[in-house]
């Protein structure tokens, strides 16, 4: 809540605007009530008609200067929420950028998607509508009161012992409510999540003919959250309901106070009265306003515990490191890294120490899980080493601080919906166009952009054409070789590729190898075989570090 708070202090104009706009909006609901209750009561005793027009312009100019502030606080609101969205939109994809895959390896890709979408958007509600109206609630009354107070004191303490009740019956339905936004957010979570996996794994569904039950268990996770949803809703709109009847009960209180003044004939004027039956409404207005929100408020609070966890985790994190500009090839040393993850039962990598040469290929091999794409992953700077140091050229480096110095091409190429231009310059915008046409001719990938109907304008990915697996690692590789990189670190680029396709990545490995420093993670003999040295890890430790065949050691 005090994040939220601050989140809505930070719009320090918005906030000046909507509140100016509610307390002078106030203002003219006094007015108004005031040359309302005169104008009926002229009419009731009798007066001209030319001398209503006067009082009835003037009631009909304040409920039009009403109308602009209230549109006047709508815009201001709608405005503050946008620019925090957007702000925490980006402060949580900067944490999700410095926490890595180390982090979301522990969490649901949907329910992270949830929570920089649709979470983010809870906030709205409470910066552009309960806010304000909190602040309002707490300033109008009391302002309102003031002449209630000196038209008629018996009605002030009247409508301030009902206003008093209203911050009880607030915390007893707020409890609830946000109770049942918690669980409404985490069913969210939960449902995207389960959306999100099945949907990836559509194609082996089908195959298996599973179709028919996951969409039954899609629609019982789906009856979940509405039903989760539909709680909220009911709470709020019971908060709602008795406010509502409280200021009925305030207003039929007064009312009959009145009635009986006015049949005792106590000296109070008929248009007194119907100033302050007209009042009590507007005086319950800001409080009706919170309750109809206070659901914003919980789905905020709920939402905002989600944001903070992504933030926190980030905050945590150490500094990160300068960047190492590097220009030629460097040498890398692994100095006694390790690596455990939280819970696991044994460590990722346990006390590695080799070097790698500057300018050599050097082949990491051994069974899945053994540690190689951890390492790739610690000089990418997408995890943290929980013991023992990685130096480049002799300077230890730490996060991402070798990134503006590698290129990568990993075992699951990504393709972006784009024009194959742009797959091809991702990470070297800079490129002129022969380097990209170097880059074309050792990845051998002509005939490919030949057939393409566009060339290098044409539409790929899952927004345009497919690519093959081969075509996409080739893609991958002329990726790595327009960036122009001193170092290079490749994942499985040969993995399930055809003799054929296999045979062209190699090439286009051995014109990326030229002149760099190389790390490659395989399985393949043939990748192995063009390497300069190989180092064996099983279960996370360096057994085997020698020359790879074909080169002997010197």
């Amino acid at each position: 809540m005090v994040w939220l708070k601050r989140l809505g202090r930070g719009q320090a104009v918005a906030l000046a605007t909507m509140i100016g706009a509610g307390l002078l909006s106030a203002a003219a609901a006094v007015g108004q009530a005031w040359v309302i209750a005169g104008l009926i009561a002229d009419a009731i005793g009798g007066a001209a008609l030319d001398a209503l027009w006067t009082p009835a312009l003037a009631a009909l100019g304040l409920i039009v200067l009403r109308g602009v502030l209230s549109v006047l606080s709508e815009v201001a609101g709608a405005t503050a929420a946008h620019r925090i969205k957007r702000a925490v939109r980006g402060h949580v994809l900067s944490a999700l950028t410095a926490l890595g895959p180390a982090w979301f390896d522990l969490r649901a890709s949907g329910a992270v998607t949830a929570t920089a979408v649709d979470q983010v958007e809870a906030l709205d509600g409470f910066v552009s509508r309960f806010y304000p109206a909190q602040i309002l609630a707490g300033l109008v009354p009391v302002a309102l009161l003031v002449p209630v107070f000196l038209v008629d004191p018996p009605s002030g303490w009247m409508l301030l012992a009902a206003g008093a009740l209203t911050p009880v019956i607030m915390a007893a339905v707020g409890w609830r409510t946000g109770v049942h936004a918690r669980s409404q957010i985490t069913t969210m979570k939960r449902a995207n999540g389960y959306f999100l996996d099945r949907l990836q794994g559509l194609v082996t569904l089908k195959l298996f003919g599973e179709i028919g039950r996951e969409r039954a268990r899609m629609r019982a996770v789906s009856d979940d959250l509405r039903r989760r949803t539909m709680g909220v809703l009911r709470f709020a709109f019971l908060s709602a309901t008795a406010l509502e009847l409280l200021s009925s009960f305030a207003l039929a209180l007064v009312a009959v106070h009145l009635a009986g003044g006015l049949l005792r004939d106590d000296g109070m004027a008929l248009a007194e009265g119907l100033f302050l039956l007209i009042l009590v409404p507007e005086i319950f207005q800001p409080l009706r306003r919170l309750g109809t929100h206070y659901h914003d408020k919980a789905s905020a609070v709920a939402a905002s515990e989600a944001i903070l966890e992504i933030l926190d985790a980030a905050g945590a994190l150490p500094a990160e490191a300068a960047p190492l500009a590097i220009e030629a090839a460097p040498g890398v040393t692994f100095d006694g890294v390790s690596l455990a993850y939280p819970g696991g039962r044994r460590a990722a990598l346990d006390g590695v120490t080799f070097e790698v040469a500057p300018g050599e290929v050097v082949a990491l091999v051994g069974e899945s899980g053994s540690g190689k794409s951890t390492l790739l992953s610690i000089l990418l700077g997408l995890r943290r080493p929980t013991a023992g140091e990685v130096q480049v050229n002799g300077v230890p480096v730490t996060g991402r601080a070798l990134v503006p110095s590698l290129a990568w091409a990993g075992q699951r190429v990504r393709i972006l919906s784009a024009p194959l231009r742009d797959n091809l310059t991702l990470g070297g915008c800079d490129a002129d166009d022969d380097r990209i046409a170097d880059a074309i001719t050792a990845a051998a990938l002509g005939p490919v952009i030949g057939r393409l109907p566009g060339g290098l304008d044409t539409m790929v990915g899952e927004g345009g054409r497919m690519l093959s697996g081969g075509e996409a690692r080739r893609v991958a590789l002329a990726r790595a070789l327009v960036r122009d990189a001193p170092l290079v670190l490749l994942d499985e680029p040969t993995a399930d590729l055809d003799r054929d396709s296999e045979a062209a990545v190699l090439s286009a490995l051995r014109a990326l190898a030229a002149g760099r420093t190389v790390i490659v993670a395989t399985h393949s003999p043939a990748v192995v075989a063009m390497a300069d040295r190989l180092v064996r890890l099983e279960q996370g430790v360096v057994v085997e570090n020698r020359p790879a065949d074909g080169h002997p050691d010197d």
